[in-house]
């Protein structure tokens, strides 16, 4: 799996370690680009690379939700969603 996250103060000297496609296409069968929200078509990962069938897409992340609400609820002294 291939895991991205923000360059932040220096995009531009990581430029040249973008995720693209063809870099995918390089990759052994079965990876998965797996980017860290909120990413930037073209920054991080090409837009090329989000067409590509690596990319898990956004259904993906929608599994992560119940996570970070079960991580946010003691911060937020919530109660717990679980019964």
């Amino acid at each position: 799996m291939i895991l991205t996250d923000g360059p932040g103060e220096h995009a531009r000297a990581l430029e040249p370690f973008r995720i693209t496609a063809a870099l995918l296409d390089l990759a052994p069968t079965g990876v998965l680009l797996n980017p860290c929200p909120p990413f930037v078509r073209g920054r991080e990962v090409s837009a090329d690379a989000l067409e590509h069938p690596a990319f898990v897409g956004h259904a993906f992340k929608a599994a992560l939700l119940p996570v970070q609400q079960a991580v946010m609820a003691p911060c937020l002294e919530l109660p717990s969603a679980t019964p």
